[in-house]
């Protein structure tokens, strides 16, 4: 699974842990988060949480995937051992798989010798979001769910209703907070060119909710941490994808420019016009660190005309 794929699903069930825990393990509820304390452990799952399950305190393990990996059952086994004795609590482990894949690995992983004799069994739960009707999704409680819809049963063949109930669940149940979210999955998953045009036309409306959620600001930081975040105007979800996946200059170009045009909006067309000379993204990200901190117009002129000069640019 790609690393914009897993921030995505992490800010979403940090945002709304009771509703995952309750799609993996009804009847249970949740806690308290211990995902971070175990990853300083050497655990590095993509969610643990403490629950209590029919009066027994157990801990949920989720695990969010992309993609088929032949080493997946052994991979949750370990996890599952390791936190189980880290917290000596029972441990219930599920993989969220969110594209349709082929040759999946199913439960139960097993650890046999080479005489056939099986000396440990382990059971954990596989769930297909391409397999879930997006009803099961919309259900009282799992409100936090919300954004998911473009991922389930179908969706790929009703795109228009399928975005227009997100937006319209998150705004009915207040929280546009995930509209961010919501936004760049349907941005991941509906990506011809006229639908990534049709999504940013249903979402333009939205675009200062866009902007002031924790959603899009944290969105925007991860981006920007690793150097790779695209401009405003392309959409939060290419900073993502091709930010942290790529970290490609047309992912930093824009962002370039659009700084640029917030704090000296006269040298716009120039910064431009200068960052097509830019080939190198280390340059371009330091250049957009030093940005940040020129206070005239006359020196973010100055860095621009100097930008013919470095040996990371061309004609």
């Amino acid at each position: 699974m790609s690393n914009s794929w897993d921030e995505l699903l992490r800010m979403l069930v940090r945002a709304n842990p009771q509703d995952f825990v309750s799609l993996v393990s009804s009847g249970t509820h949740y806690l308290s988060d211990i995902t971070q304390k175990l990853i300083t452990r050497t655990v590095e799952a993509d969610f643990l949480c403490k629950a209590a399950r029919e009066g027994q305190e157990v801990v949920v393990h989720i695990e969010f995937q992309r993609d088929q990996n032949k080493n997946m059952g052994k991979r949750m086994w370990e996890y599952n051992c390791i936190t189980s004795f880290l917290t000596r609590f029972p441990v219930c482990s599920s993989v969220i798989y969110l594209w349709k894949e082929s040759n999946i690995v199913e439960p139960p992983y097993k650890v046999t010798l080479v005489d056939g004799k099986v000396i440990h069994i382990f059971y954990y739960d596989n769930i297909f979001l391409w397999e879930t009707p997006p009803e099961v999704l919309k259900q009282k409680g799992l409100e936090g769910l919300l954004p998911l819809p473009p991922l389930t049963k179908d969706a790929d063949k009703k795109r228009d209703s399928v975005v227009s109930d997100m937006i319209n669940g998150l705004r009915a149940v207040g929280k546009e907070d995930l509209l961010a979210l919501g936004y760049t999955i349907a941005a991941r998953v509906y990506d011809t060119e006229d639908d990534q045009q049709w999504i940013k036309r249903r979402f333009e409306m939205f675009h200062s909710q866009l902007e002031e959620s924790w959603a899009y600001r944290e969105i925007v930081q991860k981006g920007y941490e690793k150097g790779i975040e695209q401009g405003i105007e392309q959409g939060v979800e290419k900073g993502i994808e091709q930010g942290i996946e790529q970290g490609e200059l047309k992912a930093l170009r824009p962002l370039f420019v659009r700084i640029m045009e917030r704090r000296f909006a006269e040298l716009a067309p120039l910064a431009q016009q200068q960052v097509e000379r830019i080939t190198s993204p280390d340059l371009l990200s330091s250049l957009i660190d030093r940005l940040f901190t020129i206070q005239t117009s006359g020196q973010a002129r100055q860095m621009l005309m100097e930008i013919e000069q470095t040996p990371d640019s061309h004609s």
